[in-house]
């Protein structure tokens, strides 16, 4: 549609309009107008500051029309040529512009108004990115999103309707629920189940699944791969975990109390633990027993720490730290919480009736008080340094705490187990230098007083907002925001180093309260931390060659109630497969007592005879119950077992700290295989206990190890058969018939080994001694595998070992015999004891 475009230069114009009078002392050379003049649409008034007004009548544009000159024309191709160019104002003063202007727009405002019927929406048909397209019925009606109490003020006559109490709509009322930050405990679904407080971070971008009681994220969507990539965040990055699913108990009392009832539910614990531990500086680990029941099943390990000692200013106030009120807190896994809570309180309750000489102790449960994130890799000191900044504090030990923990020497100054506790900014909040520290505020070691929640993400957001304003000198009306009666800018926290994973990857643990973990959350991962779940975690585990709790400790209630979950969900799983491609059941979980099999059989020897003579009497003996199954988790404990089977010349040598001989001194001794041991006297005892020692086991030259596979004892002539080189490895294999029989599942529902009857496979089998517990994590440089295997048998294996090869030839691992559930062939792998190359086993993830 052509135009007609015109610069006004009369500035004695006047609207023949009485309704609409332009000032001619607005108007200069650089105003001008453009209109159609055949019809009445609207027309715009362009003025030289560069304000545009909308004419929307024809007597106003006829009026500018006839009283200029037509100094800007539009050429036939369209272009605009303008004969004189004037020179922008150097300033826009927009108040001043506006003021001298407001009666031309409130008319021009009612005019249109008028004409629009107070309507100043586009037309429907001419809007884009509509519904009209559309023509469901639950498109196109209308939805009612009122909230409760407001009165609906959509009516065309203008009536008010009375408030309608109707609840809410179910999603609304959920986003509500997810979006509170109480200063406590955790927010529950309908059914109970509990929630973290990243969960709802966590369920956009994991695969969420209800374990121990809580919402969990088991891993990234997919099919349960990305090994590769998390071992490359490991090595080069950070990953990060909220493990707010583990829960303290606190013991208050005297230190004496405590220590008693420590060393009755805590195995091994020292008779006086170090001064390090006791201060407070470090924490230490231990396995969590019932009380006065050290052998029975063990509940779960843990970690406990002590509130630091407070110095006293004088000298003369010191009193006994023995009698004095301590404070201790044992951390406990979600899947043992309930199981480890109520065995403290059932030893302090007993310890108060039976020893009266000691004061009572409390037992509170800290449920729903604190949260907990793993920070690991590589470049998880560095990345602490940019999100943990300390307030200014007044004491000497803080300054110093702080110059040390944070400002670029954390782990030169931090010991491993060591904890550290401050107080930190909140990593929300833009930089202030100035903060200082509020001596009120209280300390995480003081939760039952309550701890303040951190400011409100929507308060932070105006303030940056404010701040983006002054930046701008712009002023903001509205910058005094309410940051809350009960919000904090500042949070205590505590910090502690754990062991190293690897030789490069560190791993550290902030313990915060369970209002701050979303705010120091994101912030990690806005700063490049990779969020894990529980499947990656496992990963991570296996690769540091560390235990996972509860999945690796068959000594424990939580391991069976995990694995009778495992095995619900694999059945129903292989329900829905039709029989084409439905497999053969795998044992889930292992049958541990199967091992007792190998006791009375020589697993170096293969006489066929006395292997069906011993079978026959073998199928007949009961299964061995579940408390015979022993797990050495120290030194002491191995050593222990040893004593009490009279097995002090076997092979195994447990690692003490004391001793100055050591494993590679051990094999070199020639005496060391002088003394005649008769092994048919450990070995013929069915009805001992199983004593399982923790390996790690790597391929020998090929194979890939699974989680479950079962460890086998070899014979010699299957190892020289591996280390020649031979092409003949494909005769050590199970018969493709025997495999989906070598396990039967009983009617109780327990999984036992059947004894092969075919000669076949008579000949073909490889007594169990352990199975793996942890399997080959895919990508990984040095791939190892962990899993439990019977210490009598390993001793045995090893003194057979040894005897046949010279002293030089030595190894310090043992050859065993690895093979997959779903497979036939025996692959031959190098086991390494755990507890001979350290003294205690009870670091876990």
């Amino acid at each position: 549609m052509n135009r007609s475009i015109y610069e006004i230069s009369n500035c004695s114009l006047k609207s023949p309009n009485p309704n609409f009078e332009i000032n001619p002392a607005l108007l200069s050379t650089s105003d001008f107008c453009s209109f159609h003049p055949a019809t009445d649409e609207l027309c715009s008034f362009h003025t030289g500051e560069g304000r545009i007004l909308l004419a929307s009548f024809r007597p106003v544009a006829e009026a500018i029309f006839s009283a200029g000159y037509c100094l800007l024309t539009m050429t036939t191709d369209g272009s605009k040529q303008l004969k004189s160019h004037a020179i922008p104002p150097g300033e826009l003063h927009v108040q001043k512009f506006t003021e001298s202007r407001a009666s031309e727009l409130d008319s021009l405002y009612s005019t249109i108004a008028s004409r629009l019927n107070n309507d100043f929406r586009s037309q429907r048909n001419k809007r884009r990115r509509t519904t009209g397209f559309d023509n469901r019925a639950s498109k196109t009606r209308f939805r009612k999103k009122q909230k409760v109490g407001i009165l609906n003020q959509t009516k065309r006559d203008g009536s008010l309707e009375k408030s309608v109490n109707k609840a809410p709509p179910r999603h609304i009322r959920r986003k509500k629920e997810l979006n509170k930050n109480l200063e406590s405990g955790f927010c529950v679904s309908g059914d109970g189940t509990k929630r973290l407080r990243t969960h709802v971070w966590h369920a956009k971008r994991f695969t969420m699944i209800k374990r121990w009681g809580f919402h969990l994220p088991l891993g990234l969507h997919g099919r349960g791969k990305g090994s590769r990539a998390l071992l490359k965040w490991l090595e080069n990055g950070t990953i990060i975990h909220d493990a707010s699913y583990y829960s303290a108990v606190q013991l208050q009392g005297s230190q004496d109390s405590i220590l008693s009832i420590l060393s009755s539910v805590m195995s091994p614990f020292p008779s006086s633990d170090t001064e390090d531990v006791l201060s407070g500086g470090i924490y230490a680990s231990s396995m969590l027993h019932h009380a006065g029941a050290i052998d029975s099943r063990t509940i779960a390990p843990v970690i406990y720490m002590w509130r630091p000692i407070q110095q006293p200013t004088d000298a003369e106030s010191e009193c006994d730290q023995t009698n004095e009120l301590r404070h201790l807190w044992i951390w406990i896994h979600a899947a043992a919480l309930t199981e480890g809570y109520n065995a403290l309180k059932s030893a302090c309750e007993s310890q108060g009736k039976v020893n009266e000489d000691f004061a009572s102790v409390r037992c509170i449960s800290l449920e729903g008080q604190f949260g907990s994130l793993e920070v690991m890799g590589s470049k998880a000191s560095q990345l602490l340094q940019k999100i943990l900044h300390p307030v200014s504090s007044m004491s000497e030990k803080s300054s110093c705490l702080r110059k040390c923990s944070l400002m670029g020497a954390v782990e030169e100054h931090t010991p491993c187990s060591g904890i550290s506790s401050f107080t930190v900014n909140d990593p929300r909040a833009l930089t202030n230098e100035n903060t200082e520290f509020d001596s009120s505020y209280t300390d995480l070691w003081d939760a039952e007083k309550g701890l303040c929640c951190p400011v409100e993400e929507s308060v932070l957001c105006m303030e940056k907002h404010h701040q983006r304003l002054l930046s701008f000198c712009l002023p903001d009306k509205n910058s005094a925001a309410s940051t809350g009666i009960h919000s904090s800018r500042v949070c205590p926290i505590i910090l502690i180093r754990r062991n190293k994973l690897m030789d490069s990857v560190t791993r550290w643990t902030i313990i915060l309260p369970l209002s701050w973990v979303k705010a120091f959350w994101v912030p990690l991962v806005s700063i490049g931390a990779r969020a894990i779940g529980l499947r990656e975690r496992s990963w991570v585990a296996c690769e540091a060659r560390i235990p996972n709790f509860p999945s690796e400790f068959p000594e424990c209630d939580s391991y069976a109630s995990l694995t009778e979950t495992e095995a619900a969900a694999m059945d129903k799983e292989a329900a829905l497969r039709p029989a084409s491609v439905k497999t053969f059941s795998v044992p889930v979980p292992p049958p541990w007592n199967c091992v007792r099999f190998a006791f009375k059989m020589n697993p170096a020897e293969s006489k066929t005879t006395q292997t069906c003579s011993n079978e026959s009497d073998a199928v007949a003996e009961p299964a061995l119950p579940d408390d015979h199954i022993v797990v050495a988790r120290s030194s002491r404990t191995l050593s222990g077992f040893l004593n009490t089977i009279n097995g002090d010349r076997l092979p195994l040598f447990p690692h003490f700290c004391d001793k100055n001989t050591c494993l590679s001194k051990i094999i070199k001794d020639e005496k060391v295989l002088d003394h005649d041991l008769n092994m048919d006297s450990f070995l013929g005892n069915r009805c001992r206990k199983v004593c399982l020692v923790r390996v790690t086991l790597r391929a020998f030259k090929e194979g890939a190890i699974e989680d479950g596979a079962v460890v086998c004892a070899p014979r010699l002539a299957d190892i020289k058969l591996w280390i020649s080189g031979s092409n003949n490895k494909g005769e050590l294999q199970v018969p493709p018939s025997s495999v989906a029989t070598y396990f039967a599942k009983q009617d109780s529902g327990k999984w036992e080994f059947r004894v092969p009857e075919d000669p076949a496979a008579v000949e073909s089998n490889r007594w169990p001694i352990g199975f793996i517990t942890s399997g080959f994590v895919q990508g990984s440089k040095k791939p190892s595998a962990g899993g439990l295997c019977d210490a009598v048998l390993l001793a045995r294996l090893r003194h057979e070992q040894w005897s046949s090869v010279p002293l030089k030839r030595r190894k310090k691992e043992i050859y065993v015999l690895t093979r997959n559930l779903r497979s036939t062939a025996y692959r031959l792998a190098l086991a390494t004891i755990v507890l001979e190359h350290q003294q205690e086993d009870f670091d876990y993830v």
